[in-house]
């Protein structure tokens, strides 16, 4: 499902890649090329929608929510084929790359509870998601996190160790190992908790714990501890666009130097 920009639904191929260009230049900084391609067949038959983020950075501190369709419905394109890349996507430090592929898709226009139009998938053939980011990324974007809270405190961040583990098909387990000094002591902060991906790629965070090794580390465990407590059932989406109507399924994670994330949708 993608938003679109304006007020009225796109009549022409033309105004359907314009509109989706738009309504992504939202939330992303964009390459200066082209980002939306559409193969016409006879509108709203198309042949081709290819839609390329790479090298976009998200423009927001924290991702918009995803749209959501609600009232009376309009059909909208047939496409034969999409594809969605993202090699990669940049979010402050850290890089995803994603890739969307499918065939025989129908798509509805519909409205959110705004008013604004969406491009909401309601069908598809056969497609396949697959997002990937490193574990060096991951370690950069929990070093930063720390630095920041330690900061605050007056400790300075040495090194830290992040161990990343598939826990079931679905779940991550996360291990991080911190070692930090305060004027002349030192000490060690573990800090434990899980992730679980959901059928629209979203990473919700849980069973965060922190512990301490000496005195610094004991005293940074309780301050952490509290600090996580928000972060407990925390939504991360892992698309910045969900499928609409379509659900994804036999989904896989893997985690070696990287994590990647596979899937399945539609009806083949």
């Amino acid at each position: 499902m993608f938003p679109l920009a304006g007020k009225t639904f796109p009549e022409s191929s033309d105004a359907l890649a314009r509109s989706i260009e738009d309504a992504l230049g939202e939330v992303f900084e964009l390459p200066k090329k082209t980002v939306v391609d559409i193969k016409d067949g006879k509108f709203p038959k198309l042949k081709t929608v290819r839609i390329n983020l790479s090298g976009a950075s998200v423009s927001a501190t924290e991702p918009p929510p995803k749209p959501r369709p609600t009232g009376k419905r309009e059909d909208g394109p047939k496409v034969d084929k999409l594809e969605i890349t993202a090699q990669p996507i940049k979010y402050e430090k850290t890089q995803l790359n994603l890739k969307v592929t499918g065939s025989g898709l129908q798509f509805d226009f519909a409205r959110d509870k705004k008013g604004h139009p969406l491009l909401v998938l309601t069908d598809a053939k056969d497609g396949k998601v697959e997002a990937k980011i490193s574990k060096a990324d991951i370690e950069t974007l929990a070093r930063q996190a720390a630095e920041m809270a330690a900061e605050q405190q007056g400790i300075k961040i040495q090194d830290l160790d992040l161990d990343l583990k598939s826990d079931g098909p679905r779940s991550i387990a996360v291990d991080v190992r911190v070692k930090a000094k305060k004027m002349l002591v030192s000490g060690t902060l573990h800090i434990t908790g899980r992730l679980d991906i959901d059928d629209e790629l979203n990473a919700t965070v849980s069973k965060l714990n922190a512990e301490g090794e000496g005195m610094i580390g004991t005293a940074a465990a309780g301050l952490v501890q509290k600090h996580l407590k928000k972060y407990n059932g925390k939504e991360i989406p892992l698309m910045a666009f969900s499928l609409g109507d379509v659900t994804l399924r036999d989904l896989k994670i893997s985690v070696k130097n990287d994590v990647s994330v596979s899937a399945a949708f539609g009806k083949a």
